[in-house]
């Protein structure tokens, strides 16, 4: 029996809004989006977003006959912030890897991933590989990269955020009234993209108590990990496409990656775009994000 909740809204069918859920998966009460029917596709945000990241795609996924669900990462309301306090990447893959097995009927789902979400799709790839039936990767930094970019004093530039959030006192100077870092983010790593209404959205789920604290665990977590060599740098089986954007600093370095990827794979460098490219170039992304899972995950 599958241990999904019952939707909070009706709608739930494709051209429609997607519903909200609800399911315990890794020990945590995690909120999802879903909309449509078919196999499933999980889609997995990053920071500093949520899950409405990926309404048009959800909805481009839904019209085609698939079921797709984004859910909010552990922390990030309205999922709860889980009480051990673990934000690290291992965490992260066991909740991608516990909610494809409460969420699918077989155990296997389609999985595209950025940033964080992209962290737990590599977790995945690496040590259950059979729950992904193949996957992409956006704007992701592969911990094989780490050694390059630490190495690197303009790369460390451009991922200050990773060392500053780990500061006593980062919460303080984040959490502050109308969130201008957010903004201020957004700007610097994709000065393209406007909309307002989703970094509105953004902003409300960062501000529910809580959930800043626990966004700017994870990078604490991801660098503890590494200090403690548990990281894993595993060659990967399932077909994968890696999209990049030239403006974004984990581009610099993921041609490392390439060796590690012994199945089906393709890496994609996008001009001129930032860190969200599936924001900024909706319909390009979405399109190969579409052709790759009909190409190398056929129904």
């Amino acid at each position: 029996m599958n241990p999904r909740s019952t939707a909070l809204t009706t709608k739930n069918t494709a051209g429609s809004e997607p519903a909200l859920k609800y399911v315990h998966a890794n020990g945590v009460r995690f909120a999802y989006l879903e909309q449509g029917s078919g196999p499933l596709v999980m889609f997995m945000h990053g920071f500093p977003d949520n899950a409405w990241s990926y309404r048009v795609q959800m909805e481009v996924f839904a019209d085609a006959g698939y079921r797709a669900v984004a859910p909010f990462l552990r922390g990030y309301a309205p999922t709860e912030i889980p009480g051990d306090g673990v934000f690290d990447p291992i965490a992260l893959g066991k909740d991608l890897e516990a909610l494809i097995a409460a969420l699918s009927d077989d155990g296997h789902a389609r999985v595209v991933g950025m940033d964080w979400g992209g962290t737990s799709t590599f977790q995945v790839l690496a040590t259950a590989p059979s729950a992904i039936k193949a996957a992409v990767v956006m704007n992701t930094a592969h911990p094989i990269t780490f050694s390059s970019i630490r190495k690197d004093p303009d790369a460390v530039r451009s991922i200050f955020h990773f060392y500053f959030f780990q500061l006593a006192g980062a919460e303080s100077a984040v959490n502050i009234e109308g969130l201008p870092f957010i903004d201020y983010l957004w700007k610097l790593w994709s000065p393209t993209f406007k909309n307002d209404a989703h970094l509105r959205s953004i902003k409300e789920t960062l501000s529910s108590p809580g959930t800043m604290a626990a966004a700017l665990k994870y990078y604490g977590g991801l660098f503890e990990s590494g200090r403690a060599g548990r990281l894993l740098i595993n060659e990967m089986y399932t077909p994968t496409l890696t999209i990049y954007g030239s403006n974004d600093p984990t581009e610099r370095y993921s041609v490392k990656e390439e060796p590690l990827f012994k199945g089906p794979h393709k890496r994609i460098v996008l001009p001129d775009v930032g860190h969200f490219p599936h924001l900024e170039r909706e319909a390009e992304v979405t399109g190969l994000i579409m052709d790759w899972f009909k190409t190398h995950a056929p129904d």
